[in-house]
């Protein structure tokens, strides 16, 4: 919560930290904020890009007194709305915690989902300990209107949050594809009454995956969604091409690693391990609303 008599930006408290997690960019700031709708037209007005910093989302973090480091995370996406999870945040939620809190390498963030354990390593990388098993879910028809770029159908995973996974020919056809005019379909998939995040997976060298991520909340394409990659690389390994741990290439360039164990269909002890960067700090103007 922002102190009395800080000047603060629609809301917002003025200092903040743009942190990016495989180009997953984010707006942090130190402390828990009451969101209301002015707050969130804040955020929206933040995250544009062009007029505001420019961000995926926006994390307020609080740490917990006492002998166990926790840090609370509240996300919203740059649509200004909550969600209860983002792994790629909660990566760069606890490097935070660890460079700014003085929590420590090891902590747990405490997410909208649950506790997520979290080691913080040299070189700006972070593993996350997921909270619970992640299974695929219903197999859910795709939109393809030629039938050639991506499979008939897509499979739904929950990873704190929902998505839809679906396999293409092959990572030429990956690159292929027309998000902007295939994905918003996928997103509001009529069998997914919360919609969901789309991600377009292909067979990559060396055994890898390359990922393209359409989200909700940003409602475009982002450079990389780290609970998608989750969702991805479980999908991948029950259907047999992949085995755990899997890698996976994002749109970004960096790559993300899924470490599991499947039992039963089932994928438990499930890790997230990539970078988790601080990119510069800054003091809002209220010129940007």
């Amino acid at each position: 919560m922002t102190g009395p008599g800080e000047r603060t930006v629609g809301g917002l408290p003025r200092r903040f930290t743009k942190m990016s997690g495989a180009g997953n960019d984010f707006l942090v700031f130190d402390g828990r904020v009451e969101v209301g709708p002015r707050e969130r037209a804040t955020i929206r007005h933040l995250c544009e890009r062009g007029t505001g910093v420019g961000a995926d989302g926006v994390l307020f973090l609080n740490a917990v007194p006492g002998n166990v480091p926790i840090v609370v995370a509240d996300y919203y996406n740059a649509d200004g709305g909550a969600a209860r999870f983002c792994a790629n945040g909660t990566r760069c939620a606890a490097r935070f915690g660890s460079l700014r809190l003085g929590t420590g390498p090891e902590l747990t963030v405490r997410t909208g989902w649950g506790n997520v354990g979290a080691t913080v390593h040299p070189g700006a990388r972070v593993t996350l300990r997921l909270p619970e098993p992640v299974g695929p879910g219903e197999e859910l028809s795709t939109f393809d209107p030629e039938e050639i770029l991506v499979e008939r159908t897509g499979v739904a995973v929950s990873v704190g949050v929902p998505h839809l996974v679906v396999f293409t020919s092959g990572r030429t056809e990956l690159a292929r594809l027309d998000l902007a005019s295939m994905a918003p379909g996928l997103r509001h998939h009529p069998a997914l009454p919360d919609g969901a995040n789309v991600h377009f997976v292909a067979p990559a060298a060396g055994g890898r995956l390359a990922i393209r991520s359409w989200e909700r909340g940003v409602e475009g394409e982002t450079l990389a969604c780290g609970s998608g990659v989750v969702a991805a690389a479980v999908v991948a390994a029950c259907r047999g091409p992949v085995a755990p741990p899997v890698t996976l290439a994002t749109r970004s360039g960096e790559e993300l690693v899924v470490s599991f164990r499947l039992d039963g269909g089932v994928a438990r002890d499930v890790t997230l391990t990539g970078d988790a960067r601080v990119v510069f700090e800054g003091t809002l103007n209220e010129e940007v609303l």
